[in-house]
């Protein structure tokens, strides 16, 4: 990194931290790098320059532990961004009355900002203790207390780890709410027959940014092949 000017070191380190968490491989990060400094870097650079990142990291995170105002101040900022992309999403849906597809992704999105801006809601009573720094022991306490809150009852044929009778590890439905062990159904995806996004459909394809759905002979779209021919199991029909 000697090489390096002061403003290209950092330029590098912001390039390698946002392409290492889109899991970009090194030699087109190497590649991202030349192109904006147009100079070289090694695999042993490449492997300091995030070392570096980790390390800071992990200096960031200390002092934010230690520091409970400058916690408090950035757990409200995280809430302020959501509350900022919440008024965006409704102002999309309320723009886009005749494209359904484009609302239905603000939904899907909006939806996913509710359920977190609930969970660190249901965290804000376990970030202090009567303004005094919590010990080890009060932290982990009342983690766990927290953690109470999303535990999901027992369901049948469901072999969980169960803690208090409740299982931690099944599977909610963001869109229908339905609840499932995934192991006791042997799927991964919603078992809710009248849910649009599992066997039953949806009649235009959703904006998905993991996955292309595939479309049905009777014109409902499916966001996995699996789910498709669960589908075709339970209605059958020409494909």
């Amino acid at each position: 990194m000697s090489k390096f000017t002061s403003e290209e070191r950092s330029l590098v380190k912001s390039i390698v931290a946002t392409l290492s968490i889109k899991r970009i491989p090194e030699s087109e990060i190497a590649k991202e790098i030349e192109r904006q400094t147009n100079k070289t870097i090694t695999r042993r650079s490449l492997y300091y320059v995030k070392g570096q990142i980790k390390k800071e990291s992990s200096k960031w995170y200390s002092q934010l532990r230690e520091g409970e105002y400058e916690y408090i101040y950035e757990f409200k900022e995280r809430v302020n961004e959501i509350y900022f992309l919440q008024k965006k999403h409704y102002e999309i849906i309320d723009s886009n009355e005749h494209n359904p597809s484009v609302q239905q992704a603000s939904l899907v999105a909006l939806h996913k900002l509710n359920v977190t801006l609930s969970n660190y809601y249901d965290v804000i009573p376990y970030l202090t203790i009567t303004g005094q720094r919590q010990t080890q022991e009060q932290a982990h306490t009342q983690l766990i207390e927290a953690a109470a809150h999303t535990r999901m009852d027992i369901i049948e044929n469901c072999q969980c780890r169960l803690n208090g009778g409740f299982a931690l590890r099944h599977n909610k439905c963001l869109y229908c709410l339905h609840s499932w062990c995934p192991k006791a159904a042997g799927q991964d995806w919603c078992p809710n027959p009248q849910c649009a996004h599992g066997i039953m459909g949806c009649k235009f394809q959703p904006y998905d940014e993991n996955y292309i759905w595939i479309k049905c002979n009777c014109g409902m779209w499916f966001q996995r092949t699996e789910i498709l021919h669960a589908h075709l199991a339970a209605y059958q029909h020409n494909v």
